[in-house]
C-alpha cells in the first residue's frame, strides 16, 4: 500500500488511501474509524504520522471527533 520511495510523503499516501475509503464507503458516515494503533500496524507507520493524516481529514471535513467516543465519519451533506 504504502510505496516508501515515492514521489509523495508516507503521510500524503495515507491520507489518499483514508480519504479513498471514506469517498467509496468502505468507511460509511457516521461509523468509527479504526483506532490510531491499529492504523499504525496496518500502514507501518509512526503514531505522529497517523495523527497527522487524521488532523487533516478532520480538517477537510471527512472525520469528526467526539470527546470520549473516538473519531468517526462525518455525514455527508
Amino acid at each position: 500500500m504504502i510505496d516508501w520511495a515515492p514521489d509523495e510523503t508516507v503521510w500524503e499516501q495515507m491520507y489518499a488511501i483514508l480519504r479513498e475509503r471514506i469517498e467509496t464507503g468502505i468507511y460509511r458516515p457516521r461509523m468509527p474509524i479504526p483506532s490510531i494503533t491499529h492504523l499504525e500496524q496496518e500502514f507501518g507507520v509512526a503514531r505522529g504520522t497517523v495523527r497527522k493524516v487524521l488532523g487533516k481529514l478532520k480538517e477537510d471535513g471527512l472525520l469528526r471527533a467526539i470527546p470520549g467516543k473516538g473519531t468517526y465519519v462525518a455525514p455527508r451533506d
